[in-house]
């Protein structure tokens, strides 16, 4: 049908194979830090706390539904934000480590009907991927609004493990490495 896809031009003046609406399961441009040590990536579980949704967009619902597994450092990007910047701002904002070193990011994309929300449809991701490695006088502290932060060998965790497909993330990473 005209205007919906399968391309992903996302305009209500969209050619016929854009989108003219977006999908009803959505798209979501995320940033992730990849903090390595040791051959280990840092990784966290959320804390029930609201600055969730100021530092990542996250709502309550998503910072409590996925609370329970592990996380990269990661983001939303915010309307007009240059993709760099975010990965700057979740070093700073989320992690509480200004001037850490990020690469230039690497895009990958992803698509799937949610487990969560079926009934919509394909969802679509386009996930920048940023790698970090902490300075050796570097000190990591965890701040407030995760429950843990930690290194972590990702071959040692299992996919049920992980919130929010970061498990996807990770593994996208790891055999690209």
């Amino acid at each position: 049908m005209d205007g919906d896809g399968p391309y992903l031009w996302l305009s209500s003046a969209a050619p016929r194979r854009g989108f003219r609406r977006l999908p009803r399961s959505g798209m979501c441009v995320s940033a992730f830090l990849l903090v390595e040590q040791d051959g280990k990536l840092l990784l966290g579980k959320y804390a029930d706390d609201p600055r969730w949704e100021d530092l990542t967009g996250l709502d309550e619902d998503r910072w409590r539904a996925h609370g329970k597994g592990w996380t990269l450092p990661a983001s939303q990007l915010r309307f007009g934000e240059e993709p760099r910047a975010a990965g700057r701002r979740i070093a700073e904002e989320v992690l509480g480590l200004p001037g850490l070193a990020l690469s230039e990011p690497r895009v990958e994309s992803d698509h799937y009907v949610p487990a969560r929300f079926p009934e919509l449809g394909m969802h679509y991701d386009l996930w920048l991927l940023f790698r970090a490695t902490l300075p050796p006088d570097a000190r990591l502290e965890r701040p407030a609004w995760y429950r843990e932060l930690a290194f972590h060998d990702p071959a040692a965790l299992a996919p049920s493990d992980y919130a929010r497909g970061h498990e996807d993330v990770v593994a996208r990473w790891l055999a690209a490495r």
